[in-house]
């Protein structure tokens, strides 16, 4: 684990209210995808820490970036204003929501800004070209909050072994290529047949989170030690 003073270099516009923030990394620190850093900001003359997700690789060199749901928290009003040139205290990398490779199949269950973790590990599986099955359900509101949705089909191009699945759960009409409604039992039995043979990664919003931990065990009978969680809060 490391504190580094690292520069912002860029700022980038994912979909509406959702942002990377781009951080150049001179050297290299050892870490692993899916883990995440703490960042702290002068806010209102108080240093704050918050955690986040890294939301790149580690394949991806010479930048570390997380990436944020903005609200309307001072902090986030705080870090949408910043502007690149400016340099910043982050420590990492910490976390134990990872994936390299350890099992040959895995399914990730997600939400929103949840897919942050998950957007490194598909990554870093893509560019190392990993062997094993990997299947992402996520879940978001409209298709315009779907987040990294251009860089899933890149990496579904390259990566036979990645599987995307869209549900949304407040749209009123059909979009072609989504789903419709929440993550469920039937859903999971649909796009992931082989369930009982995966690990589960789930990432989101608590309660989210809590609802598919409880739909795994007791729907559809997978185990306490296959499930792998993390939980995502706005501020």
């Amino acid at each position: 684990m490391e504190n580094l003073r690292l520069e912002l270099v860029s700022i980038i516009t994912q979909c509406a209210g959702v942002k990377t923030f781009r951080f150049r990394l001179d050297k290299e620190v050892p870490r692993k995808p899916g883990q995440y850093l703490i960042f702290t900001l002068d806010v209102n003359g108080k240093q704050v820490p918050k955690a986040f997700s890294i939301s790149s690789s580690p394949t991806e060199k010479g930048y570390i970036e997380f990436t944020k749901k903005l609200t309307d928290s001072d902090f986030s009003k705080t870090l949408d204003a910043l502007k690149p040139g400016g340099l910043f205290s982050l420590r990492l990398p910490m976390g134990k929501f990872t994936f390299e490779g350890e099992f040959p199949k895995a399914a990730f269950l997600s939400g929103g800004i949840g897919i942050t973790p998950i957007r490194s590990i598909f990554k870093y599986a893509t560019d190392i070209k990993l062997s094993s099955s990997l299947v992402l359900l996520y879940s978001a509101r409209v298709p315009e909050q779907c987040v990294f949705k251009n860089d899933f089909a890149v990496m579904q191009k390259e990566n036979k072994n990645i599987k995307m699945v869209y549900t949304l759960t407040d749209c009123k009409e059909e979009v072609p290529g989504f789903r419709f409604g929440a993550i469920n039992e039937a859903m999971v039995k649909e796009d992931v047949p082989d369930y009982k043979e995966r690990k589960f990664f789930m990432c989101g919003p608590p309660g989210m989170v809590e609802a598919m931990r409880a739909m795994l065990l007791t729907g559809l009978g997978i185990s306490k030690e296959s499930i792998i969680t993390e939980d995502f809060t706005g501020y």
